[in-house]
């Protein structure tokens, strides 16, 4: 199940909307229903107020409509994807995290609100509703060309940063007048990069102003990222080793653009709710609660992806749904 703000451990939320309230407030409302009182059915599954208590136990802090709103999803996307979101894919996403936050791991599940039973769960989810969205992407020959427009191939580069505007401009100073002493604090600093125009690691103006330059060039002016939590910038200066010229042939880069594409898709909130939109639709999912009668509400606004979509979704839906 898919918790709320929990940043800490880099969780990519698509599409879920956030917590409305606290679960016991909500909950209250439900307290003169029987535990087996239907609040939300589906084709080939229903939710009743006793599997939203127990979801509730489970996560306590979250708001009801969201527990409601996952716990449909779930049951959706379990019917679509269980081959694909496998136990042993989320232990690999699971060992992932755990790897790169090291000793931090506890301590970080600890501060998100997490067990590692109910991280685990939290990547479910977000797995199968990523694989959801994946499988609506279409990768047309004008949604290539599309994103080769804005495509830049791989170059290797350094990279540089600085606390100060002033610092950053001393080592632009230090590149020009000795290139030798730069090019050791870069190595010091293991500066050197490879990056694309779909590297998310770089910053986009870091990116923007390397791809300008030529090989051996540097940077003019330090380069200023602002961190939108923090408000503080950091200073660039980047040294191209060696650019790339994409050429005019789109069909070389079809593994990169494809992964451009993706990453697109999987950021565009209006696609992604779009799909979402079409399974609710085609699972007929209901909402018999007055209380949580509003929870799909903003998925009913969005126009279905396409028709071609709704057609497919409906019919996996038939299929599921008869087993």
């Amino acid at each position: 199940m898919t918790r709320k703000g929990k940043k800490i451990l880099k969780l990519k939320k698509l599409g879920l909307i956030a917590a409305t309230g606290i679960a016991a407030t909500t909950l209250a409302a439900c307290g003169n229903n029987s535990a087996n009182t239907d609040i939300v059915t589906l084709k080939g599954d229903t939710i009743r107020v006793t599997d939203l208590y127990k979801e509730a136990k489970e996560y306590p802090t979250t708001g009801a409509a969201t527990l409601l709103q996952n716990m449909t999803f779930n049951k959706m996307f379990e019917k679509e994807f269980a081959k694909t979101v496998t136990d042993a894919t989320v232990q690999k996403a699971f060992d992932k995290q755990k790897t790169a936050l090291g000793t931090n791991f506890a301590a970080a599940l600890q501060q998100a609100g997490y067990t590692e039973t109910s991280y685990k769960d939290s990547i479910r989810s977000q797995l199968l509703l990523k694989a959801a969205v994946d499988s609506k992407i279409k990768y047309t020959d004008a949604a290539y060309k599309k994103a080769f427009a804005t495509y830049h191939p791989e170059v290797t580069a350094y990279v540089l940063s600085e606390t100060t505007e002033d610092a950053a401009k001393a080592l632009i100073e230090t590149a020009k007048n000795s290139a030798d002493d730069f090019e050791k604090t870069a190595k010091d600093k293991k500066a050197e990069l490879k990056f694309s125009s779909a590297t998310t690691s770089v910053a986009t103006a870091v990116k923007t102003a390397a791809f300008k330059l030529k090989d051996g060039e540097v940077s003019a002016e330090p380069i200023a990222v602002t961190d939108s939590q923090t408000g503080s910038s950091t200073y660039y200066v980047v040294k191209m080793i060696k650019n790339a010229d994409k050429g005019t042939d789109w069909k070389k880069y079809t593994t990169e653009l494809k992964a451009v594409i993706t990453a697109t898709k999987q950021n565009d909130s209006e696609f992604v709710n779009g799909v979402i939109a079409d399974y609710l639709k085609a699972y007929n999912v209901k909402v018999k609660a007055t209380e949580f009668s509003n929870i799909f509400a903003a998925f009913e606004t969005v126009a279905t992806s396409s028709s071609s979509t709704e057609s497919s979704a409906s019919s996996s839906a038939s299929s599921s749904a008869s087993k």
